[in-house]
């Protein structure tokens, strides 16, 4: 990882005593580039490891108050396992820490459930294995691979977003699209009623107004 070429070795003893841990110096190891590509050390960018790390022990362990489902975040979870598992697979581990921090981010967003802690603490052992054994040994769980389901991963939602002079303004959901489209005076006086059926095509991700 790290080279004299670049002239920053490191002593992992004085990391993991300056308070990081083993578990961050590991996952920032694994996350700092591709493994087998020398990297220049940050201490910048090990305390942005660190900082996850806490972020996924708060969600554990001080998140009192978490879903009553874990259909809100079933999406997010089966498309970060299938991520992760091609990630270790390929030995992209730098990409798969990344899609880890994403999904907690989505997490903080949108709410955890226990399947969401339990799934996380699993990806995670690969790079943090005494935090995610912490956390399973406190939801009464094994350390099995977690499997994906494909048809998890389909959204049943578009979402179109608004650029103005190329800078993101907006981002329109299925329904919104649906309301703006059958607000047009141009469409309503074509249509008698309410339409049979809507059809935003699959590629619409973009709208571009220049002003």
């Amino acid at each position: 990882k790290m080279s004299k070429s670049k002239g920053n070795v490191i002593d992992p003893l004085d990391v993991i005593d300056s308070g990081y841990g083993a578990d961050t110096l590991r996952t920032y190891e694994l996350f700092i580039g591709p493994y087998n590509e020398d990297a220049a050390w940050s201490t910048t960018a090990i305390g942005g490891v660190y900082r996850f790390l806490n972020r996924c022990f708060n969600l554990a362990f001080k998140q009192s108050e978490r879903l009553p489902s874990d259909s809100q975040t079933a999406q997010i979870r089966h498309k970060t396992i299938k991520k992760v598992t091609q990630d270790i697979e390929s030995n992209n581990f730098n990409t798969a820490v990344a899609a880890l921090m994403e999904y907690v981010n989505d997490l903080y967003k949108i709410g955890v459930h226990k399947t969401d802690i339990v799934v996380l603490a699993k990806l995670l052992k690969p790079f943090a294995p005494h935090l995610a054994s912490e956390i399973l040994e406190s939801e009464q769980e094994n350390d099995a691979w977690p499997a994906y389901d494909e048809k998890m991963l389909v959204s049943d939602s578009v979402q179109l977003i608004v650029q103005v002079n190329g800078k993101v303004r907006a981002k329109l959901d299925e329904e919104k699209i649906k309301g703006l489209a059958l607000a047009e005076e141009n469409v309503k006086k074509y249509l008698s009623g309410e339409p049979k059926k809507i059809i935003i095509p699959k590629g619409a991700k973009l709208i571009n107004i220049v002003g």
